[in-house]
């Protein structure tokens, strides 16, 4: 017998489903009849729990958008006294959790093609504020703390940092082109600390970790 799903578990039922299918055949492809067909319900179960494409759409980035940012926001409040470790777990937690969720590379870009549409735009450049300030304030602190050159500036040093999701999501979207190694990602920061204050922070990250 096929277990009942609440109407919180159907949403999200609903939203994974929408995901691929939206990666698969981008937005425009996409139609409520193949998101039913692969969540394996009706199509006026979509409209009842969200609309329209459109709305489902929008509360797919928004999701999908949490997600990242609780996390990254998470890891660098918890570690910002260890930069190479804030650094690999939330480059880590990226790219597992891209492992995780197959579609996610595709969906980034995705977004990032339709951010012309001003609804697109009010629902993701929000999540993207958020991971900016949060890179932005650890980059201060960092700077504070003495770890970073004087030459690296928040603002630019957050619009980096952030690309460098990017880079990753890229790899990942160009099916194994390139091998997707979060310790590629935490390389890329280290002309930007002091070299004694990294090599301090790798050794101690090395140690902890048996590498």
């Amino acid at each position: 017998m096929t277990k009942r799903l609440s109407a919180d578990e159907r949403r999200k039922q609903i939203l994974r489903s929408a995901i691929h299918v939206f990666a698969e055949e981008t937005y425009h492809g996409a139609t409520t009849k193949r998101i039913s067909e692969e969540a394996g319900i009706t199509e006026a179960l979509i409209y009842r729990y969200f609309g329209s494409k459109r709305k489902l759409f929008i509360e797919a980035i928004e999701l999908t958008s949490q997600r990242l940012v609780k996390g990254l926001e998470t890891m660098l409040d918890e570690m910002k006294d260890q930069p190479v470790e804030a650094l690999t777990a939330c480059f880590t937690f990226y790219v597992d959790y891209m492992e995780k969720h197959k579609d996610l590379a595709k969906m980034i870009f995705l977004v990032i093609s339709e951010l012309d549409e001003p609804d697109i735009r009010e629902a993701y450049l929000p999540y993207q504020e958020r991971v900016l300030k949060v890179i932005a304030s650890t980059l201060e602190y960092w700077t504070q703390k003495g770890y970073l050159l004087e030459t690296v500036e928040s603002k630019t040093g957050s619009w980096l940092y952030y690309g460098t999701y990017l880079i990753l999501a890229l790899v990942k979207h160009s099916y194994g082109g390139v091998e997707i190694d979060a310790n590629f990602a935490v390389e890329m920061a280290k002309p930007y600390f002091k070299p004694e204050v990294w090599k301090k922070f790798r050794a101690e990250y090395d140690a902890a970790h048996g590498a």
